[in-house]
This record gives structure tokens, C-alpha cells and sequence, in this order.
């Protein structure tokens, strides 16, 4: 562990003392500790509720009947677990009459457990005790009381024979409305009348679509009524206590405005709801003439807890800041119990409880490894998180070892479910207040150090005030002089640029040119500066003219001296050599570009410049227009609608580029109806519209197919509108040039 602290050093600043290493190692023990201990509670907890659901009793045997059970005057509580059988009837059909004959009797088999559970099952069961009252004083008639233990029990039947020999029944059960019970009690509780020096025979009949539990006890009248009035005390306290924390939470709630409060106020209310259907209080005090509601209210119950408990989760460790995956988990789990809340409400309680119990275990592994991953990165506010859960788990595993027999039933064992409860409750109530305490603590630290921070500053900014004040009047007149310099230069560029804009557009063909041979045309060009890196040339031949248009590297004066280089070398080119072949051209252009920007022998250059282009070729005579583009394409409109002749994916000029490659030309025939329209990637690159994305090539080619039937006036507005209104505030990315001609 030592060297395992020398290794971090780093971590933990500078190096440690003797005894911030062994706080330290004694903080990493106790992480580890606590983690152990918490898989360990949630392994067992996870054991013993399927434990719980599913426990099958041994296979059914002949076995010798159990001694009676005998009491007297002083008989004040009686547990009968061990005096007890039963008989397994999985159609449901026998009666008393079949029970009691000869054939059945025999069946029966001895309890060995103080309480018998058979679990969730379809079958009834028969539990037969015999019961033998011998008063030592006076014989007379006395009444005992028989209480069923379980308040979950759908339907229980108490049979008895009268001084005739007559059977007698008494029924009971959740299903039945709450004034059926012989004693309006939460448990189910029989009154029987001893009689003195006779052995007394009696069956209980149950059957359930939940476990079926059978902790029975027989009391004396003032005894029981001292366990109920200690009981009733125990849960007065409990009550009161858990209405007391969801109160205050409540108001903290409304003080603070904290969301995890909140979600902790539900928790705590949905668990007490749910404790009272369990422990069958709710059906005593709460709704005893809805026997529908109180099968239905547990698993309903257990599955909104579960929901609230993952709500508290997500807001008291901060899963979506510090852990999104678990929170996209949890967040998971939360939806998918509404239709398992649903389910509680609309299909049968065998099969809701089922799910809702799975469905709450599941939720309670997510909690719990969330906890333990948000204590193994450190943070404070998990350590009450996680001892809060290991109580309540720690209760848990008791209470159902309790239950299994595993364990004494005492006062603790059988209340740890409720100190457990309640001591999460409180836990977290503190880790709460610890957190906010710890926040409004680093909240003052961050106040102090701002203010400490500024009145030092405000010192040292007097302290420098007086030495600036001097300074400012010396470098004031040094900086006035500096400014006049930089306006004369600014001039100066700016008007090297203008004069810059004036060759540039010398270059470019004149309106009255082009309106002689174009029967309709426009130009939209808006370069991103003053000088841009478009341009477009015009020649007129005698069988026809050519039109070009080229997008250089670059904007500005940059993008304007590629653009001189480009026409001149353009011009040049059709002069020269050839004007009715722009594939040709193309080529010789990039072999002049790359010529006059690269070293032939093949020195590094600092630059990588280039161009696309297209270039077209009306043959006046043939009524044909040859193209050929070098990443740039021809879109053309005709009665049919809109076309697009992709260019070469070959540019020109870059020092990739291959100056043996050869470009392709494509002819279309002229009609009178046809537009040709040639454009730079400027508005197809432009960001804009709602989500801030480029115009598109796609969008560009919609907007030409719409106005194609419109004059070009009109055109070349619609285009300008279109191109302005998705650029909004956006600024402008590059040059834009579009040119659109027809015959």
C-alpha cells in the first residue's frame, strides 16, 4: 500500500507525511471495505427474495402425526409452527368431509419449521392442529385466540367441529371485505372456545394467488391485547417518525429549491404506502371496504417506489454529469415501469407481484452499483448513499431469515425491516444536508477567494495606477504618432486594392460583348473582399465564343493574383493555340499553372495553389455546346427540366495535380428553349439556415429547376434572394460567381 501511495505522488501533490499516509490508506481501506460489504448485502438480498418467491416445501411423505397442543389458565402465547400439518390440495376441490376421512388423514404431513411458507402457488392447503385445553384450576370454557401472522392471504377458512359433531367455518381473506373478520384486526384472528379436559381438532384452509405464509400463534384475549398495544405503539413510532422526515424534507424542499428533496419526499411517502398494504394496516385503516385496491396496491406500490428511489438516484449522485451511461440506465429502467405500473393495476396479482418484485430488484442493482461506482471515484455525497443502502439490506437479509427460520423471531428481528427503513431514510436525509452543507462551503470558499483575489487586485491596481498614469501620458503622444502611421498605410493598401480591383476587372469581358451574342444572359458576382478569387473571360471567334469560369485559391489578394495568372495564361492559350476544344484548353491551362507556380526540378515550395474550372465553346454554325470542367459542372435547363454535366475530378495547378491528365468534352445541342448556367461552390458552400449547415449542391440545383421558366432578370434576383435569405447573419465563406445564359 505504501509503494502503491509513493507511485501516485503525482496525484496527491507534494509528498505525504507519515500521518496523511496512513489517513489515506485507512480511506482506500474503508472504500474497499465498504464495497465488499455492499456486493455482499446485495448478493444475499438478491438470494433470499428469490428465495422468498419461489421456496418449494420438501415432497410429501407418511410421517407419524405431531403431539397436540396443550394449554391451560396461564397460557399467554402459544407459537404452533412445530405442532402443525398440512396437505397439499393442488385442484382445490377437497372439503372438510374429504379431509377428515381416513384416506386424506393420513396425508398429512408434520411441520418442521416454526413457520411454514410454501411460496407462490396455485394449490390450497390443509393445516390441521389439534389443540387440548387442561386448566388446572377451574374447568371451564375458555376463549383462546388463533392469529394468522400474514395479512396476504386471499382467502382463509377456519374449520371447526361443534358439541353436535357439525363442522363449523369461519371465513377470512383480503378478498373479502374487512368487517368479515371475526377481529377487526390487520391480521387475520380467530376467537376459539376451549373446551376444559377435550382434545380439539381444527383446519385452516388457504389459498392465494400470492405466498402463502402460515406464522400462526395462539393467544390468551389479555396477552394479545398487550402485543397490539405495544405493536401499535412500535408503529405509531415508526409512522411519526417516517411522516416527521417527509415533512421536513418537504420544507427543506421549499427552502432550498433542490430537486433531490424532492424526489426523496416521494420516496419516503410511496415506501410508507407500501409499508402499510404489506404489513395489511392500510387495509384496517385506510380502504377496509376495497379489497380490489388492497390485493392490487403492492405491486402498484412496490413499482412506483422503485421509481422514485431511481429519480432520488439520478438527482442525489448527479448521474448525468458524472456518470452518463448509468443515468441513460437508470433513465431506462424508469420507463420501463410504467407499463409494469400498469400491469400491477390490470392483470393478476400472481403475475404483478411476480414482476414487480423482479422489476424492483433490478432497479435496486442499478442503484446500488451506481452508488458503489460514484464511491470508488471519490465523491462524498456516495458514502452516505452507501451506508444508507447497506442498513436497509442488512435489514432486509434479517427480516427474511427471519422468516426462513434462519434466524431467532425476537422485537429486533422481526421490526429490522422498519429500522432499517427508517434508518435509510435518515441517512440519506443527512447525506442531503451534508451535500448542501458542502456545497454552500465551497460556495463561501469560491466568495472568499474572489474577494481576496480583488482586493489584492485593487491593491495592486493602485499600486500600478500611479506608474500607468505617467506612462499612459508619455506613450499617449508615441501612440498617436504610431496611429497616424498605421492610417497611412491602411490608405495606401486600400487603395492598392482598388487599383488591384481595376486590373482585375479589366480582365473581364464587357456587357456589350456579351449582350451581342448572348440572346438573354446574367452575372452575379460577389466576391468576399474587394478583390476576390473568381473570375470569369469571354472571346469571341468568327464560327462561335467562349465562355470560362474559374474558382482560384483563396479570397482577396491572394485569390486575385491566381486569378491574373489564370487569365493570362487563359488568354494566351486560345490565342495561341487552339479556342474550339476546351478539354485541350484545360489541360494546357493546368501544364501553365503548374509550370509557372512549381520549380521543374522539383524544389519544395512553400505554396499549393490551384483552381477549378469550366470552360464552354458555342459553335454558332452547328448550333453546339461543347463543355469540358475541371471539378466544376454545366447545369443546363430544357422542356424535359433540369440537367447536370459533371466535370473531371481533376483540378488545375496543385502540385498533385497531373499534368499529362486528360479532360473530357461533352457536346449538347442548342435549342431555343435552353439555359445553361455555370457557378462557383460560393452559395454552395455557405452555411445558414436554422441548423446552421451549407447550402448544398442539391438545394442549388432545386432552386435552378424552379425559376428556369422565369426571365433571367427575374432569375438572377430569385437566386441573389434565395442565397441572401439562408445566409442570415452568417458570415460570408467565399466568393460567389454565377453566370446563366441562354440562345
Amino acid at each position: 500500500m505504501l509503494s502503491f501511495l509513493k507511485h501516485n505522488h503525482c496525484r496527491y501533490g507534494t509528498a505525504c507525511k507519515k500521518k496523511d499516509i496512513r489517513e489515506h490508506r485507512n480511506a482506500i481501506l474503508f472504500k474497499q471495505y465498504l464495497a465488499v460489504m455492499t456486493e455482499l448485502s446485495i448478493r444475499l438480498c438478491l438470494f433470499f427474495f428469490m428465495l422468498f418467491l419461489s421456496l418449494p416445501y420438501p415432497a410429501k411423505a407418511q410421517h407419524p402425526g405431531v403431539p397436540p397442543v396443550t394449554a391451560d389458565e396461564n397460557t399467554a402465547m402459544l407459537p404452533l409452527g412445530l405442532y402443525l400439518e398440512y396437505l397439499e390440495d393442488t385442484e382445490g376441490l377437497l372439503t372438510i368431509e374429504d379431509i377428515t376421512s381416513e384416506k386424506f388423514s393420513r396425508k398429512f404431513v408434520p411441520s418442521k419449521r416454526e413457520t411454514l411458507n410454501f411460496g407462490y402457488t396455485s394449490s390450497a392447503y390443509w393445516i390441521r392442529f389439534s389443540l387440548s385445553y387442561l386448566p388446572k384450576y377451574q374447568r371451564i370454557e375458555k376463549e383462546l385466540l388463533l392469529e394468522l401472522r400474514y395479512p396476504l392471504i386471499d382467502h382463509v377458512e377456519l374449520w371447526f367441529q361443534g358439541p353436535d359433531g357439525t363442522w363449523t367455518v369461519r371465513k377470512t381473506g383480503d378478498h373479502l371485505f374487512f368487517s368479515h373478520r371475526d377481529v377487526e384486526y390487520h391480521n387475520f384472528v380467530f376467537r376459539i372456545m376451549t373446551v376444559p379436559n377435550m382434545e380439539q381438532t381444527f383446519y385452516l384452509r388457504l389459498r392465494s394467488e400470492g405466498t402463502i405464509e402460515i406464522p400462526l400463534v395462539l393467544w390468551s384475549p389479555v396477552k394479545f391485547a398487550e402485543a397490539v398495544n405495544k405493536r401499535q405503539y412500535i408503529s405509531g413510532i415508526y409512522y411519526g417518525l417516517m411522516w416527521a422526515m417527509a415533512v421536513y424534507n418537504l420544507f427543506i424542499f421549499l427552502s432550498v429549491r433542490d430537486i433531490s428533496y424532492f424526489f426523496h419526499v416521494l420516496y419516503i411517502v410511496s415506501y410508507i404506502f407500501f409499508q402499510v398494504s404489506l404489513s395489511g394496516e392500510g387495509y384496517e385503516y385506510l380502504w377496509p371496504d376495497f379489497p380490489w385496491w388492497s390485493n392490487h396496491s403492492i405491486p402498484f406500490l412496490i413499482t412506483t417506489t422503485a421509481v422514485c428511489i431511481s429519480l432520488f438516484s439520478k438527482a442525489f449522485l448527479h448521474t448525468r454529469a458524472y456518470f452518463p451511461r448509468l443515468d441513460k440506465l437508470i433513465s431506462f429502467f424508469i420507463a420501463g415501469s410504467v407499463p409494469v405500473t400498469v400491469m400491477s393495476l390490470t392483470v393478476s396479482y400472481a403475475l404483478s407481484v411476480r414482476l414487480a418484485t423482479v422489476w424492483i430488484l433490478l432497479g435496486m442493482g442499478i442503484v446500488v452499483t451506481t452508488g458503489m461506482v460514484s464511491l470508488a471515484k471519490g465523491h462524498r455525497s456516495a458514502r452516505f448513499f452507501m451506508i444508507a443502502w447497506m442498513t436497509f439490506l442488512g435489514g432486509t437479509i434479517i427480516y427474511a431469515m427471519k422468516t426462513f427460520g434462519l434466524a431467532p423471531a425476537n422485537f429486533f428481528t422481526s421490526y429490522t425491516m422498519q429500522i432499517g427503513s427508517a434508518m435509510l431514510v435518515m441517512l440519506l436525509s443527512l447525506g442531503l444536508a451534508d451535500r448542501i452543507n458542502l456545497e454552500r462551503k465551497e460556495k463561501l470558499l469560491a466568495q472568499e477567494k474572489a474577494l481576496n483575489t480583488h482586493q489584492e487586485a485593487l491593491k495592486a491596481q493602485e499600486a500600478i495606477a500611479e506608474t500607468l498614469e505617467t506612462e499612459v501620458e508619455e506613450r499617449t503622444g508615441e501612440l498617436r504618432a504610431t496611429l497616424e502611421q498605421v492610417e497611412n498605410a491602411n490608405t495606401q493598401i486600400l487603395e492598392s486594392i482598388r487599383y488591384a480591383q481595376k486590373i482585375q476587372s479589366s480582365l473581364l469581358p464587357s456587357k456589350e460583348k456579351m449582350s451581342r451574342c448572348f440572346k438573354n444572359y446574367f452575372i452575379i458576382d460577389e466576391p468576399k473582399h474587394i478583390v476576390g478569387g473568381d473570375i470569369y473571360l469571354f472571346e469571341e471567334f468568327d464560327d462561335g465564343y467562349l465562355l470560362a469560369l474559374m474558382d482560384c485559391t483563396g479570397h482577396g489578394v491572394p485569390g486575385a493574383l491566381m486569378t491574373m495568372l489564370a487569365g493570362s495564361s487563359f488568354k494566351v492559350i486560345v490565342k495561341k493555340y487552339y479556342y474550339d476544344n476546351p478539354a485541350r484548353i484545360l489541360k494546357a491551362l493546368n501544364m501553365a499553372v503548374k509550370t509557372s507556380l512549381y520549380d521543374e526540378e522539383g524544389k519544395e515550395s512553400a505554396s499549393d495553389d490551384g483552381m477549378d474550372a469550366s470552360v464552354c465553346f458555342v459553335d454558332t454554325g452547328r448550333h453546339m455546346l461543347t463543355f469540358a470542367g475541371a471539378k466544376m459542372s454545366l447545369y443546363y435547363t430544357d422542356a424535359a427540366g433540369l440537367h447536370t454535366v459533371k466535370g473531371d475530378k481533376q483540378s488545375i495547378g496543385y502540385k498533385n495535380a497531373n499534368p499529362a491528365a486528360d479532360f473530357t468534352n461533352h457536346h449538347i445541342a442548342i435549342q431555343s428553349e435552353t439555359a445553361f448556367y455555370m457557378s462557383t461552390d460560393g452559395i454552395a458552400d455557405q452555411a445558414g439556415g436554422p441548423k446552421r449547415l451549407p447550402f448544398g449542391n442539391a438545394r442549388f440545383r432545386t432552386l435552378l429547376k424552379d425559376i428556369r421558366k422565369e426571365p433571367f432578370d427575374g432569375q438572377r434576383n430569385k437566386i441573389i434572394e434565395a442565397y441572401m435569405e439562408w445566409k442570415g447573419d452568417e458570415e460570408q465563406r467565399d466568393d460567389v460567381t454565377v453566370l446563366g445564359f441562354g440562345f
